[in-house]
C-alpha cells in the first residue's frame, strides 16, 4: 500500500523550506493577488517560479491556490493573467469558482486543476459532477466522516483530499457569510474575519441563556487526524491536506515532522502493530514529536468529523484563541508557586524553563479570568496516588493572582521553537535528493561524468556532461586515493538539491585529476541535472483561446436573450414571484395574493405531501427546497422530491444538482452555489437549471456587471431574505442546552425552544436547524433588496423571491402585500421600502448589496 501525499501549507519562503525539510511530498500557496488567505504574504511572478523551482528539484509539487470567487469585471481581465501563470508550470491550481475553472482549462486543456473545499463537495454525485469540467481531484468538505469518505472513495475515480489538521471552521467552507455580514470581509474572498471566534450571548425563549461553557459558542477545536491516519491511508486517500497558512514556519515543521514519521510507521509495520494509540496518537510518536503540535498553536485538538458528529467535543466553548497544551488543574499555590495536578496521559508533558504558562478560569461572566508568565522551574512528583508538578516562577510574577481550580497550559516554548527553527535555517536539515555518480575516461579523451538518481522500479533520471581530455600523470595512483581525490570534489554539493549517495570511478590509474576540472564537470552536470528534473509537460497557455471562450458565452447569451440591458422581453413576461415559507402554517397567509409559487424548506419531521396539496389548492405552484448540503446516505430526501414530483426545485448544492438533473423536474439554483460570473452562469444553467439565485457575496455593482454579460430572464434575486450566515454540520442547540452528542441523544432540542444569538455589536440573530439537524444563523436583520428592483426590471430580470424565516402568518401577510405591490408597480420603491421596514422586529438592512468599499489587508513587508 502505497503512501498518501503529504500536502503542507505555505505562506512564506521560511513555511516552504520548512515543510520541504520535514517531509512534504507537497505544498500549496496562494498566487499574488487571488487567493483564500488574504492576510498572507503576496508572492511576487518571481517568487512563484522560483519556489515552484525549489520544490521541483527536491521532489515536491507545488499546488497554486486560486480558491476565491471570481467576479464578473475580473474574469474578462483575467486571460492574460492566467496565461503568464499557467507558464510557470505548477502541477496544479486549486480553484473553487466553476467559472474560473472553466477558464483555466480553456487557457491551457492540460493544466491540471483541483476542486477546493469552498465548493464545498460532499458525496459521490457532486465530485463526479465537476469531473466533466475537468477537475482531477476533490478537496472534501471536512464534515465528512472516515466512512463517508470511504463512501465517496468506492463511487468515484477522482483523487480525493482530505484535511488532517489545522483550523477547523463551524460552517462549511463555501457557505460562509458571517464575515460579510458582520464585518464587511468575504471568507469566499478571502478576507475572513474569523466572526465565528468572537464571544455571543445566548437567548432561549428570551431569556439570557448564561453558561461559562458556551460563552465561544461557534469556535471549534483543531483537528488532528493522526488516530485517523491509517484508516485513511486504507481508503486509499491520495493527499493529506494540512490547514495553517497563516501559521508560522515553525508550526510547519512540527506538524509535518509528527505525519511524516507516524506515515513511515505505518508503512512499515503495518496497522496491527501500531493499532493501540497514545491519547489519539499514533503509537511511537514520542513526546518530542507530539507536544509541539499543541504547544506551537491549538485550540485543543480532537479529530473533528472524521469520528462522526460530536457536538459536546467539537467546541470547547470556554475559548476560541490559541491554549496550546493543557498540563492540569491547580491544587495548590503558596509563596513559591503553583502545584498543578496533571492531566493522566500516557505521554508525560514536558516542561522547560522559559516556557509560557497559563493559568485561567472560566466563567459566563464577565470575561474568563487569565493570568500566566515565563516557568523557571518544574519539579515533578507523585503524592497520594496523583501526578503532580511545582512550578516556579520569577519574582515578578504575581502568585495571588493563581487560584485553586484553575486550569493550567503550556502554550509557548522558546526552546522547543528553537529547535523546530533549525530545521528550515540550518543547512544541515535541508532536503537533499541521493544521487549516484559516475567518472569514466580515457587518457586523451573527454572526462565522462553520469549523474543517475533511480526513482521507481522503471524510472531512472541520468544525464552525462563531458569535460576537458583526460590526460596521464606522472606516476600511477591508488585505486583507494583515486577514489579519494574524486569524491573531494564531486561531493561538494550542499549548495544544490543533491546529496552523493554512490561514487564509482571507472578510470586508469595513470589518470591526472585536477581539483578545477573536476568541480567544472561536477557543477556543468548537476546544471544538466537540475534541467532533466525539471523537465515538466509543455502546456503552452494561451490567452486568446481564454478571450475567445468568454466571448463565445456573452454572445451566446446575446443571441438568446437579445442586447443585454433591452426592455424588450420585460414586456412581455409577468413578474414572477416566488414565496420561501419555512413554516406549514405559513401558506394559509398567502391566499388572495398576486404571486405565482410557493417553495418549502421545513424543518426535520415535517410532511410535505399535505401543505403541497394545501398550495395548489390556492392556485400556486409549488417547489421544494433541497437541503443546503448532500452527503453519503442522504438521498431520503431527493427520493421525497422525486415521489412528490413538485412542479420545481429549488437546488442548494452539487450532489442534488446530480441528482435532479435528468427527473424532469424543473429546476431552480439557490443562491448557494456560489455563481458569480457568467461563465459559472453559463454551466449552471447548461446541468438544467432554468433560472439560478446569484451569490450573495456580490455588491449591487458586480451583479449588475454579471447581467451585462448574462441573460437577466434566467437570473431570480431575493427582495427579502433574511440572510444565512452560516451553515453548520455542527448543532449550537445542542451544544448549549443538552448533554447530547448527536441526534436523538439531544432530544431534538431544537424544536422545543427558540434561540436567538446575541453579536457583539448588540445585534440579535435567529439559530434555526434543518432536515438534517444543521444549523443556520440568519442575521436578525432582513435584507431588503427593493431599491434595486427598477434598474433589474430593466435588465430583463422577471423572477423573484420573497423568503420567510419564522414570521406568525398576520405578519406575513402584511410583508408579502407590500413586496408583491411593489413588484406589481403598485406601490412606488421609496414607500414600500419605509412599510418593510416598520414591519421588522430588528430593523431592515441593505446588507452587503451597496458596500462598494474593498477591505484592505495590511500585507507584510
Amino acid at each position: 500500500m502505497n503512501n498518501p501525499e503529504l500536502l503542507l501549507p505555505v505562506g512564506t519562503r521560511d513555511m516552504l523550506e520548512s515543510a520541504i525539510n520535514n517531509g512534504a511530498d507537497a505544498v500549496y500557496y496562494g498566487v499574488p493577488h487571488w487567493n483564500a488567505r488574504g492576510r498572507t504574504e503576496d508572492f511576487s511572478f518571481e517568487d512563484v517560479e522560483e519556489m515552484i523551482r525549489y520544490a521541483r528539484l527536491r521532489g515536491v509539487k507545488t499546488y497554486l491556490a486560486m480558491n476565491i470567487l471570481i467576479f464578473e469585471r475580473e474574469i474578462q481581465e483575467l486571460p492574460e493573467f492566467l496565461e503568464r501563470l499557467i507558464a510557470l508550470k505548477p502541477d496544479a491550481f486549486i480553484i473553487q469558482d466553476i467559472g474560473l475553472a472553466r477558464l483555466i482549462k480553456a487557457i491551457s486543456p492540460e493544466q491540471e486543476i483541483h476542486a477546493s473545499t469552498q465548493m464545498t463537495l460532499a458525496s459521490s454525485e457532486a465530485v463526479n459532477l465537476v469531473k466533466d469540467i475537468g477537475f482531477s481531484r476533490a478537496v472534501l468538505a471536512r464534515e465528512l466522516s472516515a466512512k463517508q469518505i470511504a463512501q465517496i472513495k468506492s463511487l468515484t475515480d477522482l483523487e480525493l483530499e482530505v484535511f488532517i489538521h489545522g483550523a477547523l471552521c463551524v460552517s462549511y467552507s463555501g457557505q460562509c457569510l458571517t464575515s460579510e455580514n458582520f464585518g464587511g470581509r468575504s471568507a469566499n474572498r478571502g478576507q475572513c474575519a474569523q466572526s465565528c471566534r468572537l464571544p455571543y450571548r445566548i437567548f432561549v425563549d428570551g431569556k439570557e441563556w448564561k453558561d461559562p461553557k458556551a460563552r465561544y459558542l461557534f469556535s471549534t477545536r483543531d483537528l488532528c487526524a493522526l488516530p485517523k491516519l491509517e484508516e485513511l491511508r486504507e481508503i486509499g486517500v491520495e493527499s493529506l491536506k494540512v490547514e495553517g497558512r497563516l501559521k508560522s514556519p515553525e508550526y510547519v515543521a512540527a506538524v509535518s515532522h509528527a505525519y511524516r514519521k507516524a506515515l513511515e510507521i505505518l508503512s512499515e509495520k503495518g496497522y496491527k502493530e501500531n493499532a493501540e494509540c497514545a491519547n489519539g496518537n499514533a503509537a511511537e510518536l514520542t513526546a518530542q514529536d507530539l507536544e509541539p503540535l499543541e504547544v506551537l498553536f491549538s485550540r485543543g485538538l480532537n479529530t473533528g468529523w472524521l469520528d462522526g458528529v460530536n457536538h459536546q467535543e467539537l467546541v470547547d466553548g470556554s475559548f476560541s484563541n490559541h491554549h496550546g497544551e493543557f498540563i492540569g488543574t491547580v491544587v495548590q499555590v503558596d509563596r513559591n508557586g503553583v502545584i498543578v495536578e496533571l492531566e493522566d496521559k500516557p505521554v508525560p508533558c514536558t516542561l522547560l524553563p522559559g516556557d509560557g504558562i497559563l493559568f485561567e478560569e472560566y466563567r459566563a461572566e464577565p470575561e474568563p479570568r487569565q493570568t500566566g508568565s515565563r516557568l523557571y522551574k518544574a519539579t515533578f512528583a507523585n503524592r497520594a496516588g496523583k501526578s503532580q508538578v511545582r512550578l516556579e516562577f520569577g519574582r515578578e510574577f504575581n502568585l495571588r493572582k493563581v487560584s485553586y481550580g484553575m486550569k493550567a497550559y503550556r502554550n509557548d516554548s522558546p526552546a522547543l521553537e528553537k529547535e523546530l527553527h533549525k530545521t528550515f535555517t540550518d543547512k544541515s536539515f535541508a532536503k537533499h535528493i541521493p544521487i549516484c555518480m559516475t567518472l569514466e575516461g580515457k587518457i586523451g579523451e573527454p572526462l565522462k561524468l553520469t549523474i543517475s538518481e533511480t526513482r521507481t522500479a522503471n524510472e531512472t533520471h541520468a544525464v552525462t556532461v563531458e569535460g576537458a581530455i583526460l590526460e596521464a600523470a606522472r606516476n600511477e595512483v591508488a585505486p583507494d586515493a583515486l577514489q579519494a581525490i574524486a569524491k573531494k570534489e564531486l561531493s561538494g554539493l550542499s549548495a544544490t538539491a543533491y546529496v552523493l549517495d554512490k561514487l564509482e570511478i571507472k578510470l586508469p590509474q595513470n589518470a591526472f585529476l585536477p581539483g578545477k576540472v573536476l568541480r567544472t564537470l561536477r557543477q556543468e552536470a548537476v546544471q544538466a541535472f537540475d534541467e532533466k528534473r525539471l523537465q515538466w509537460k509543455e502546456l503552452a497557455p494561451s490567452a486568446d483561446n481564454g478571450r475567445a471562450f468568454l466571448h463565445s458565452i456573452v454572445s451566446s447569451t446575446s443571441t438568446v436573450a437579445g442586447t443585454p440591458g433591452s426592455t424588450t422581453s420585460t414586456s412581455k413576461n409577468r413578474r414572477t414571484i416566488t414565496v420561501l415559507v419555512r413554516r406549514p402554517e405559513q401558506i394559509d397567509a398567502l391566499q388572495g395574493f398576486d404571486i405565482d409559487k410557493v417553495v418549502m424548506d421545513f424543518d426535520w419531521g415535517v410532511k410535505y405531501d399535505e401543505p403541497l396539496e394545501r398550495i395548489h389548492k390556492l392556485g400556486f405552484e409549488a417547489g421544494i427546497a433541497t437541503l443546503r448540503i448532500h452527503k453519503p446516505g442522504e438521498n431520503h430526501y431527493i427520493k421525497q422530491i422525486l415521489m412528490l414530483m413538485p412542479e420545481f426545485a429549488l437546488v442548494r448544492n452539487l450532489g442534488s444538482l446530480a441528482l435532479l438533473k435528468d427527473s424532469g423536474i424543473p429546476m431552480v439554483g439557490d443562491y448557494s452555489l456560489n455563481a458569480t460570473n457568467s461563465a459559472s452562469y453559463d454551466w449552471l444553467l447548461a446541468q438544467g437549471l432554468e433560472k439560478l439565485h446569484p451569490s450573495w457575496d456580490l455588491n449591487s455593482t458586480q451583479l449588475f456587471d454579471l447581467l451585462k454579460n448574462i441573460d437577466g430572464s434566467k437570473l431570480e434575486l431575493a427582495l427579502h431574505q433574511y440572510m444565512p450566515a452560516f451553515h453548520s454540520e455542527y448543532c449550537a442547540f445542542a451544544r448549549a442546552l443538552t448533554t447530547g452528542r448527536r441526534f436523538p441523544e439531544c432530544k431534538k432540542i431544537c424544536t422545543q425552544h427558540k434561540v436567538e444569538i446575541l453579536d457583539h455589536k448588540g445585534e440579535r440573530h435567529f439559530l434555526q436547524s434543518d432536515a438534517e439537524c444543521r444549523n443556520t444563523l440568519f442575521v436578525g436583520k432582513p435584507q431588503s433588496a427593493l431599491k434595486l428592483l427598477p434598474r433589474l426590471i430593466a435588465q430583463n430580470v422577471n423572477s423573484y423571491r420573497l423568503e420567510l424565516l419564522d414570521e406568525e402568518p398576520e405578519s406575513v401577510r402584511r410583508k408579502i402585500d407590500i413586496y408583491t405591490q411593489a413588484i406589481r408597480g403598485k406601490l412606488d420603491i421609496d414607500t414600500a421600502i419605509s412599510k418593510a421596514g416598520v414591519e421588522e422586529k430588528y430593523g431592515l438592512s441593505e446588507g452587503q448589496l451597496f458596500n462598494q468599499s474593498v477591505w484592505q489587508d495590511r500585507k507584510k513587508g
